[in-house]
Parts: C-alpha cells; sequence; structure tokens
C-alpha cells in the first residue's frame, strides 16, 4: 500500500506546484487578450469619431439644402436626399455608439476579473 500512497502524494504535489503556472498561463493569455480587445475599442472609436465628422458635415449639407428648397422643385428633391442622407448616417452613428458602448462595458468586466484574478497587491 505505500506505493499507492506515494504516487497519490506524488500526484497531490505536482497538482499543487502546477497549479500556480497554470494560473500565471491564464493570466497572460487573459491579458493578451484584453489588450487586443482594447485595440479593437479604439478601433471601433476611431471609426466612430470619423463618423461624427460625416454626420456633421452630412447636417450641414442638409442645412444649406434645406434653406433653397423653396426656389425649385430640383432644390426641393435635393434638400430631401440630403435629408436622407443624413438621416441614415445618423443611424449608422447610432449604432456604432451602441455597439461601442457595449463593447467598451463588455471590457470593463473582463478587466475587473482580470484584475480580481490575477493582480496581486
Amino acid at each position: 500500500m505505500k506505493p499507492v500512497i506515494f504516487s497519490f502524494g506524488a500526484l497531490g504535489a505536482l497538482f499543487i506546484l502546477s497549479a500556480p503556472i497554470a494560473v500565471a498561463q491564464s493570466c497572460s493569455q487573459q491579458a493578451a487578450q484584453l489588450q487586443e480587445r482594447q485595440g479593437a475599442a479604439q478601433e471601433m472609436a476611431d471609426a466612430r469619431l470619423t463618423l461624427v465628422d460625416e454626420v456633421e458635415a452630412a447636417g450641414d449639407a442638409w442645412e444649406n439644402a434645406e434653406a433653397l428648397r423653396n426656389f425649385s422643385d430640383e432644390q426641393a428633391a435635393e434638400a430631401d436626399a440630403t435629408k436622407v442622407a443624413y438621416e441614415t448616417l445618423k443611424a449608422d452613428l447610432l449604432d456604432k455608439e451602441s455597439s461601442l458602448q457595449g463593447l467598451v462595458v463588455s471590457l470593463n468586466e473582463e478587466v475587473t476579473a482580470y484584475n480580481t484574478k490575477c493582480v496581486r497587491n
């Protein structure tokens, strides 16, 4: 019976010694994933800022076209077209904003979990 007890003891010691290594690898993998997700969030934020500029330009174009609406049917049609373009870009911006906020909330939760599990004071 002694060899069996010894083998269980050896397995227990091996598990105890390998557990911190597994946690360290898991933490380093989590850190790498967090950095990738932070990069994706930054790219999405940059795309959102670009879209904000496009929405503002489309809004200005619509306001300018709207001022000329009553001069002719062609200008009224142009005002309608610029309004549709503006509204479409606004909807795209709202979708992107919502996606970005969801990503940031998820990322913050993951960072909190990482800090709780992996960061030692």
